[in-house]
């Protein structure tokens, strides 16, 4: 082992994607590895360039390490800093909204950034990554198919082409991803890492210990209600020490938040809500008790799913299930970090719940990962192209021009985007410089143009005891009532200038202010469907027709694909699918796989979807509704799953 790396193992014994991938990644090749929660793909990736930045003799800042969400940059940075300030104090920085420490490149090793706050760090300052030689991107199926991944890797991309090549030809230029979930990694890996890059899975999946817990429920109740029932009873009869709670709604989570503080006030548990509206500073306040304290029940909606540690968790709760087989992957993943069993127990208020935990489970003991829909997305070039026309007029002392786009972008295919960016206004040409709107401009000026996340006005919820901000909620649909944060229950008033204060609560009968609802989802995905269709003892590739009703086991967004076919192809124009098949089915029409794929062929080769239809498959990112709608159409036709689409009709039979 090479003289840098015990250091990253004082705490761990080396696993096995370690010894398959280190000898590689000393080499200077590119490498995604996947691998189980807790399998050491951190130091895997961290200690062979540690080594290759010694060997070298980098004198600056030379990796860069990008996670999805600031918490995980914090842990990370934690972690990697006990690891490395013995031997290089300083090397480890964190550049996010709330931490800018890459002030000075010189003698530093490391930067751990989320990609929003990379792509303001690349666009602003430049020169300060111009030594970086290798790109780590953690939890990567996080990122992939969706448009902040398109936007990282437009700002790889920029990073790779302008570093300062070395004296040494051995010193290349590395890409690393890193995932415990991810399907179709050979060509996710070439996708995000290049070609010649090589995917590594290793270790084995810890063995899921689940137990299933009725939540008896009547009309008038709310499971998250009686819910806290059915855990405090599990709580005292196991004397499980620390448990997280995962939730899929911000409400329910508050709501049996609160009714568990409310049961196990005086007992040993503290209850701590975890939620991404939280400032950062209440969150760090949630995950250190966590950590430091014997007793704990967090309750959290999915910002705890990414590999943040917060310590040993005994065992993980699921009050919902979760919709995709990632996020349950995730959530159970969080427990029992330092041994091979994730104990879960399911809280199930109907056989269907039931029923989709064992389907999750089935799918998570055998493998099975959902389908992922990568395209190219308009609106993310629209925003590089923002962010440089930006910069040109602000920054630089040359304004961004139809010439220059490609060299500063390092992408020689934005020029569609450019004319339709000219075509509604967004840009100007004057003289061959590319001038922004005012709008836009005044965007630029206020640093909001570096992200691709949809979002509306902030309210700012303040503690008036402390004066301190609590809460930071996108959208205004607030209601007065309490509001369960820092362990207790606080009042939300309203105040007459608009902002929102949080008071301590007065009486105890103050129903729960609801918070703005996030994005509800769209469906259970086909790999899970198949899941249930096996359990419930069907052969899911099977198609069954009974009366008007086809049960194709597609999920909800090929079925709806499925629907729109059977309309363009004129079998009927009756069709409605949802997640388990598709109704109105005319009498005598013989629907299956072989006929579907031949009547979708000429569809998929000409676009040619209707409007509505492929609208409904496209998530808008921030800059969506400035295209023109010609240009929106094209994205939302590059948006429909075909592919999957394809893989499903040819796996039926």
């Amino acid at each position: 082992m090479p003289d840098a790396w015990p250091i990253f193992f004082k705490r761990r014994r080396p696993h096995l994607i370690q010894e398959q991938a280190m000898p590689l990644l000393i080499r200077g090749e590119s490498a995604l590895l996947c691998g189980p929660t807790a399998s050491g793909k951190t130091e895997a990736a961290v200690a062979p360039l540690f080594q290759r930045h010694i060997s070298f003799h980098r004198k600056q800042l030379s990796v860069i390490h990008i996670a999805p969400t600031k918490a995980l940059v914090n842990d990370l940075y934690y972690r990697l800093d006990s690891y490395l300030s013995a031997r290089l104090p300083g090397a480890v920085r964190r550049y996010t909204g709330d931490h800018h420490e890459c002030t000075d490149p010189e003698n530093v090793f490391l930067v751990l950034a989320t990609p929003e706050a990379l792509d303001s760090l690349q666009l602003v300052r430049p020169e300060s990554l111009a030594g970086v030689r290798a790109i780590i991107v953690d939890e990567i199926h996080l990122l992939h198919g969706n448009a902040r991944g398109q936007q990282l890797r437009h700002v790889i991309k920029r990073i790779e082409k302008n570093s300062v090549k070395p004296k040494n030809p051995k010193d290349i230029f590395q890409k690393i991803g890193m995932t415990a979930t991810l399907q179709d990694m050979d060509n996710v890996c070439a996708t995000w890492l290049g070609k010649k890059a090589k995917a590594f899975r290793a270790g084995d999946a810890r063995e899921i210990d689940i137990t299933y817990l009725p939540v008896p429920i009547s009309e008038s109740s709310e499971k998250p209600v009686k819910s806290a029932g059915v855990i405090s009873d599990w709580l005292e009869e196991s004397g499980t020490p620390k448990a997280l709670i995962f939730g899929n709604t911000r409400n329910n989570t508050q709501i049996l938040a609160a009714n568990l503080h409310k049961i196990l006030t005086g007992s040993r548990w503290p209850i701590h809500w975890h939620t991404g509206i939280l400032t950062a500073t209440e969150r760090e306040r949630v995950e250190d008790a966590m950590k430091n304290e014997r007793f704990g029940i967090c309750v959290a909606t999915s910002t705890l799913e990414v590999g943040i540690d917060i310590g040993d968790i005994d065992a993980i709760v699921l009050a919902d299930p979760p919709f995709s087989i990632s996020a349950f992957l995730q959530r159970i993943g969080r427990g029992n970090r330092t041994t091979d069993i994730c104990r879960v127990v399911a809280l199930y208020s109907t056989e269907q719940e039931r029923s989709l935990f064992q389907a999750l489970h089935h799918c998570a003991s055998t493998g099975v990962l959902d389908d992922i829909h990568d395209y190219d997305r308009s609106s993310v070039r629209f925003q590089q192209i923002l962010s440089f026309a930006w910069r040109g007029m602000s920054r630089d002392k040359k304004p961004l021009t139809a010439k220059n786009l490609a060299k500063r972008t390092c992408d020689d295919e934005h020029g569609p985007v450019v004319d339709d960016m000219l075509s509604t206004g967004s840009l100007e040409d004057i003289r061959g410089a590319l001038v922004l709107s005012e709008d836009l401009m005044d965007q630029g000026e206020r640093r909001q143009i570096h992200t691709t996340i949809t979002g509306s006005a902030t309210l700012n919820m303040i503690d008036s005891a402390t004066g301190e901000t609590l809460v930071s909620a996108s959208g205004q649909g607030v209601t007065e009532g309490a509001l369960y944060v820092g362990g207790k229950l606080k009042q939300v008033v309203g105040n007459v200038d608009g902002s929102v204060s949080l008071e301590a609560a007065r009486g105890k009968n103050l129903p729960l202010s609801r918070l703005p609802a996030t994005r509800g989802r769209r469906g259970l995905g086909r790999r899970i469907v198949w899941a249930l269709g096996e359990i419930a003892g069907h052969d899911p590739r099977l198609w069954e027709l009974d009366g008007d009703r086809l049960t194709t086991w597609g999920g909800a967004e090929y079925n709806q694909l499925l629907a729109a076919i059977l309309t363009l192809a004129v079998i009927t124009d009756q069709a409605s699918g949802d997640e388990y098949g598709i109704s109105g089915i005319p009498d005598g029409e013989e629907i299956t796989p072989a006929r579907v794929l031949e009547w979708a062929t000429p569809i998929i080769h000409s676009h040619n979807l209707p409007t509505k239809v492929a609208a409904k498959f496209c998530d808008r990112s921030r800059y969506f509704s400035r295209l023109s709608s010609e240009m929106q159409e094209e994205e939302a036709q590059k948006s429909v799953p075909f592919p999957g689409f394809i893989n499903w009709l040819q796996e039926s039979s």
